[in-house]
């Protein structure tokens, strides 16, 4: 081999090993390269990466510890992640030569923070801004001996530290006196047992954000100014902090009067929690604070008292207010005129979730409140609003229907809510209340400016009639996990129009599919629907004809066979989710209008199909073929999904494309033996019959004349003056005239016989159901609880005997409504084999199973 091409070689064999070798994903973003070596076991620190990255993640890796000079020729790295590892060890020059640093994270590993080793190993990053050490497993942490924490004096740019806080910190040995840029603190994995006066005395006073996270040790001491050397201080989040609820509201002690940004108390509850009544003494501090955002979730609160929980002295202060995960109501009792007054107040709130409080308890359990602490006024209030409850219900036993009907007219049930102006965002999600006992009519007050609402899987009967003095403009709505059905009503119509995100998950659109379609009428103007989770099996064909800007449709986890006809009728769709159903393949309409909206989109049409039952047989390789041909995108990159072959056995649509040939290679043989068969078939199936009548055409011929021909001309020359002859008792009358004769009449176009319109007057009522019911060509008895009270029901069932003995009387159908089977009078018994009985259900089935028993020959129930 000439020397020359060793150089060649040699260049080629670099270029393979730096592409191949680390397996990162080298990436541009902006005028940053970033190096991804995510998720790739890797046990070393890869030194083939381009020494030009400023950018390097590693984590989710199995490096155990890290040599020196590791990182030194990576001089441009500005940002180093190396988290969820096994590191144990790092050698004291392990970050020389990352003065660019800026970024460091090595959370959720195996270091000891507390070694020496430590103060050395950061020592370098003079420039480093924001350094997370967090998670790291030590069981030192939990030892109640003073923890000296790191050196950190070095880098006096750092401005967000993230660290673990011991059971007795010690930070004045780690020259936090130097770090005067530092503003965010946050503690994770928390073993601290008291909050004392002079437990952060050391840190300095610039920091403006602390946040102590996963405190899982019993917080035994909390004086007041534990946080008092931070009077910048603008943001407090504490979450999943063991303590009670009322020592975290006093360490605001400090900052009475003052403006913060931030005020997140969620899951704050000792280990074994009890219920929580807030009192004033309690929000003492809490109400002189100016405060954007408050949040009070996941604490326990039951209740709280008048003037405490609501009574800011600066509402126009907040923006954001969270009180989910409770057991409370806001306006129960003595508090609704509270509300009110707040809610005018709180001028400036854009957000408010109160989600997750099951408020769901009887008239016992409502008044026992003995299980709170020092709650005397606790127990007063309750008692107060029990006392109002238990009067509403009786008052609502003693109400007959005619007086339910005319209270529902009057004014004493319908609310006024004064929403804030600026109100924006809306949460009531997981709401559980039965302490509501009629159904309400609201009047919203200054609704112009909501754009988010999640009424999501409330405990609700009726959907509320909203009005509003002004416009409806709310962009997203979840009303998830409600019956669709009670959303059906004109009201609803002003405050669905201008949705443009609907989500209705578990709304149990497939109990009331005949009138899906009304329900989408509901939000004319929405362009992304969520309705999965809603066991449907198909849709009609116009159930969108109102929905035209729909671009993004949701319709996973449902029983759908096929892909419902009314989505050809979205001119913008572009993604549509069918993952989950019963697809066993995709038709060639569906195959070419998807490929006509990948053209027109550019290749961006979105279709998800994973977990449904694709089928891999000779029937499906169109759909094979054209699924690894066509331009539309699949929720699996490389178009892998699951399939059943011919013979039961399970594949993949991507072993079955790459064997296509093999696979369907005998497909158009076998599809010839069945033509040949079926031909042959079809020549035996007309010849056979077409030689005996050529031979036997006379006698055939004379045999029909002699036996049938009287027959047929004699049912032919009878004529019928009604179709049916309808017999049924006064209890189902408004349900007669109301469903059955406009359907019946009107939609299947037949004349029925009944007694209150088609009887003459004057005439002997036996003689008219006589004459009656030899004129009608069907029997149908509609039995009921009150049907056997009416002796004359007794002459109509024997007349129908007479006329079906006589031949005349085609069909005797009983439709059961109200009723049980057992109800079928013994008066039938004679005919019982000639009666079609039907257990009636008021939906399409009921009437499916009437039209197939009449225009059937033989048709059981």
């Amino acid at each position: 081999m000439p020397r020359l091409l060793y150089p060649i070689i040699m260049i080629i064999l670099l270029i393979n090993f730096t592409v191949y070798a680390h397996k990162c994903r080298i990436e541009q973003q902006g005028d940053q390269i970033i190096a991804d070596c995510t998720r790739l076991k890797l046990t070393d620190v890869p030194t083939d990466l381009p020494i030009h990255i400023s950018g390097l993640d590693l984590s989710y890796n199995q490096i155990s510890l890290i040599k020196n000079n590791t990182f030194s020729s990576f001089s441009n790295l500005k940002t180093l992640t190396i988290d969820s590892n096994n590191i144990h060890t790092l050698y004291g020059d392990v970050f020389k030569g990352l003065e660019n640093l800026r970024w460091l994270s090595i959370q959720h590993n195996q270091l000891n923070i507390f070694t020496k080793i430590f103060d050395i190993v950061i020592k370098p990053l003079l420039h480093m801004q924001h350094l997370d050490i967090r998670y790291n497993i030590n069981k030192t942490l939990d030892i109640p001996k003073p923890m000296i924490y790191p050196y950190f004096g070095d880098v006096l740019n750092l401005t967000n530290l993230y660290m673990d806080l011991a059971q007795t910190p010690v930070f004045n040995l780690s020259g936090f006196a130097r770090l005067s840029q530092l503003k965010t603190i946050k503690f994770a994995r928390c073993y601290l047992k008291q909050m004392s006066n002079d437990t952060f005395v050391d840190l300095p006073s610039t920091i403006t954000a602390i946040f102590f996270h996963d405190c899982v040790g019993k917080i035994s001491i909390v004086e007041a100014d534990f946080l008092k050397p931070f009077p910048s201080l603008m943001i407090l989040n504490m979450n999943r902090v063991a303590m009670q609820l009322g020592d975290a509201l006093q360490l605001l002690y400090p900052f009475k009067n003052t403006r913060m940004t931030s005020i997140i108390f969620k899951q704050i509850r000792p280990q074994f929690p009890k219920p929580v009544f807030i009192t004033r003494v309690m929000i003492n501090y809490l109400m002189y604070i100016c405060v954007k955002t408050l949040v009070l979730a996941e604490c326990e609160i039951v209740g709280y008292e008048q003037r405490s929980l609501l009574a800011l002295k600066f509402p126009e202060c907040l923006e954001n207010l969270v009180l989910s995960g409770n057991r409370f109501a806001i306006a129960l009792g003595p508090h609704a005129p509270e509300l009110l007054i707040i809610m005018r107040r709180v001028i400036n709130l854009k957000y408010f979730d109160w989600s997750y409080n099951a408020i769901n308890y009887n008239i016992i359990d409502y008044c026992n409140i003995d299980v709170l602490e020092n709650a005397a006024y606790a127990k007063e209030v309750y008692r107060e609003g029990c006392q109002i409850k238990s009067a509403a219900t009786n008052a609502y036993k003693n109400l007959n229907n005619s007086t339910l009907e005319k209270a529902s007219m009057v004014d004493e049930y319908k609310f006024t809510i004064y929403f804030p102006g600026n109100l924006t965002f809306l949460r009531v999600s997981h709401y559980i209340t039965s302490y509501v006992l009629y159904p309400l009519k609201i009047f919203v007050a200054k609704a112009d400016n909501l754009r988010y609402v999640d009424f999501s899987y409330w405990q609700i009967t009726q959907f509320p009639v909203i009005y509003s003095e002004t416009p409806f403009n709310v962009k997203y709505l979840d009303i998830s996990g409600l019956n669709s059905t009670i959303l059906i009503h004109e009201t609803s119509i002003p405050v669905f129009k201008n949705v443009q995100t609907a989500i209705l998950k578990n709304a149990m659109l497939g109990l009331t599919t005949g009138k899906t379609g009304k329900i989408f009428k509901l939000f004319p103007a929405v362009e992304k629907l969520d309705i999965s989770y809603n066991n449907l099996w198909y849709l009609d064909e116009d159930a969108f004809e109102t929905n035209l800007n729909l671009s993004i449709v949701n319709i996973a986890h449902n029983l759908l066979s096929a892909i419902p006809i009314a989505m050809m009728n979205l001119p913008y769709l572009s993604k549509l989710d069918l993952s989950f159903n019963r697809l066993q393949t995709i038709n060639k309409t569906f195959r070419d209008w998807m490929d006509k909206k990948s053209k027109k989109y550019e290749g961006t049409f979105n279709l998800s199909v994973e977990g449904n039952s694709l089928t891999c047989t000779c029937e499906t390789s169109d759909f094979i073929r054209w699924l690894f041909s066509t331009n539309v995108v699949f929720d699996r990159i490389n178009k892998n999904f699951s399939c059943t072959l011919t013979n039961g056995s399970e594949s993949n649509t991507m072993d079955v494309y790459r064997r296509f040939h093999q696979q369907f290679g005998n497909c158009k043989s076998k599809q010839w033996l069945r033509l040949g068969i079926g031909l042959l078939v079809a020549f035996v199936i007309f010849t056979v019959p077409l030689a005996i009548l050529l031979n036997f055409r006379w006698k055939i011929t004379y045999w029909i004349y002699r036996n049938f021909r009287r027959v047929v001309e004699h049912r032919l020359e009878r004529k019928f003056n009604y179709d049916i002859y309808l017999s049924f008792a006064n209890d189902i009358c408004q349900w007669v005239y109301d469903d059955f004769l406009p359907k019946v009449e009107c939609s299947w176009h037949m004349k029925v016989c009944i007694e209150d319109r088609d009887f003459l007057i004057g005439v002997a009522k036996a003689d008219e159901i006589a004459n009656a019911i030899s004129g009608s060509k069907h029997a149908v008895f509609i039995l009921s609880e009150s049907y056997k009270d009416n002796e004359w029901n007794k002459f109509e069932i024997e007349r129908v005997k007479f006329e079906k003995c006589r031949n005349y009387l085609q069909k005797i159908i009983i439709l059961v409504k109200g009723a049980k089977a057992t109800c079928v009078p013994h008066e039938l018994d004679d005919i019982l084999q000639n009666v079609t009985i039907i257990d009636w259900a008021d939906n399409e089935t009921g009437w499916d199973k009437l039209r197939m028993a009449l225009f059937t020959d033989s048709f059981q129930f």
